[in-house]
């Protein structure tokens, strides 16, 4: 009940309704209309579903204005609205729930299931009423106004989608299952690129046991030299014990949690695209043995989007050897099944790919390349390659046979240091967990 009533609190309609009595309104009549309908809603004294239903349509209308024209173009006060709405929804379901209602009938994204009378299950907590469908809505609800809307009253939503997923998972975290499984072993000369015969042959990468950081910045980070880290990762929870990570695992932990994940064969292609999702339906869709298709959770920020995960990992000491001291370290997950690519690209900040689970292949070429790779001459695409690395064309980029590169399969408990502006292309072999770290 305390971590309900926590929520509620932080779903204050006074701190809404000074919210939206701040936007400017800029003299626009579709804003002035739309702010005085939230108004006239939060003081209101109908009961908690009618006001919840209401809302929900002013989200909607709300939503259309974030979708015309361009997103970086659309008016702040928009998507303030949208995440505004998004916590008085939740506190009108959350109010349902304390009181004990006879029905809370949950219109709107809820499945027939979930548009259900009040059950509260008490073999989670004898102080905790819960009810798992809705709990999984309302942090679906906070999501997607986190995604779609701003982070407003010192990122409420955030707050209330980290006390609700770890309310859930209280009667859910399972002991990982991975040491019963088998890493599954690959060579390289069975995985490798097939070049073209008039390319030069890829190079096997250096493997180095646990360099000193001294021996780290003078024989790689200064050269700006690629190289894989050996025992680097033996402290991290998420790699062995019983918090090494996995699909049930991360569904325990996570599950409920809204995340983008990429759909089709890479980034480059036409048919690629995106959708959002809860982190269950991306596990039980593309984790599973035979996926009918690749989806992919990368470059997501989801440890800190779910910080009982980040508890997993170890930012490593190589991420400190930056020329800014006190700027931030981007930390990104990629999951996926085994057949997810990321085509030959280049970053510009030092990156270590560090290899949780799975195995994946790697192909490395130098910044000196950079010609022979053909960039893209696209503004979106300009750090990536015109080269298709599964069916290289010397006839239309014949300086790519010039290009020497090198390419290595990244084992679990491994870290891949990529230099800036190194050009990487990075397939999965099995399916496979990896956390990366930039820094500059």
């Amino acid at each position: 009940m305390e971590r309900l009533e926590a929520v509620l609190e932080l779903c204050s309609t006074q701190n809404i309704l000074q919210l939206v009595q701040g936007l400017e309104l800029e003299g626009r009549e579709d804003r002035n209309v739309c702010c005085t309908a939230i108004q006239i809603l939060l003081r209101s004294q109908v009961d908690n579903v009618t006001r919840y239903r209401k809302a929900w349509m002013l989200q909607d209308y709300v939503w259309e204005k974030l979708n015309t024209g361009h997103w970086k173009e659309v008016w702040r006060g928009w998507r303030e609205m949208y995440s505004a709405l998004s916590i008085f929804r939740i506190g009108c379901v959350i109010k349902c729930l304390l009181e004990k209602l006879g029905a809370c009938d949950i219109p709107g994204e809820c499945t027939d299931a979930k548009r259900q009378k009040l059950e509260f299950d008490e073999t989670v907590a004898a102080d905790d009423v819960i009810n798992r469908p809705i709990m999984e809505e309302i942090v679906k609800l906070s999501d997607l106004g986190l995604l779609l809307g701003a982070p407003i009253l010192d990122n409420t939503l955030e707050k209330i989608a980290e006390t609700l997923t770890e309310l859930l998972s209280l009667s859910s975290i399972v002991t990982s299952q991975k040491s019963n499984i088998e890493e599954e072993h690959f060579r390289l000369d069975e995985v490798q690129i097939k070049l073209p015969k008039a390319c030069t042959p890829l190079r096997e990468l250096s493997k180095i046991e646990e360099p000193s950081i001294e021996d780290f910045i003078t024989k790689y980070k200064i050269p700006g030299l690629p190289v894989v880290l050996k025992g680097c990762m033996e402290d991290w929870p998420a790699v062995r014990g019983s918090r090494s990570w996995c699909k049930e695992r991360l569904v325990s932990i996570a599950g409920p949690r809204t995340v983008p994940v990429e759909l089709g064969r890479n980034y480059t292609s036409d048919q690629w695209t995106q959708k959002l999702m809860t982190v269950r339906e991306f596990a039980e869709l593309y984790l599973a043995e035979k996926p009918g298709e690749i989806g992919y959770l990368a470059q997501h920020q989801l440890l800190d989007q779910v910080p009982q995960l980040g508890d997993d990992v170890r930012i490593p000491d190589y991420c400190y050897t930056g020329e800014a001291e006190d700027e931030d370290i981007d930390i990104n997950v990629w999951i996926g099944p085994a057949g997810t690519v990321s085509p030959l690209h280049t970053d510009p900040k030092h990156n270590l790919l560090c290899q949780v689970s799975g195995t994946k292949y790697v192909v490395l070429f130098p910044t000196n390349d950079t010609e022979n790779l053909y960039p893209h001459q696209s503004p979106l695409l300009f750090n990536t390659s015109q080269i298709d690395l599964q069916a290289p064309d010397l006839e239309n980029f014949p300086r790519f046979a010039q290009s020497h590169g090198w390419h290595v399969i990244l084992q679990p408990g491994e870290m891949l240091y990529i230099p800036p502006r190194v050009w990487h292309y990075v397939a999965g072999l099995s399916t496979s967990f990896s956390v990366s770290f930039w820094w500059r």
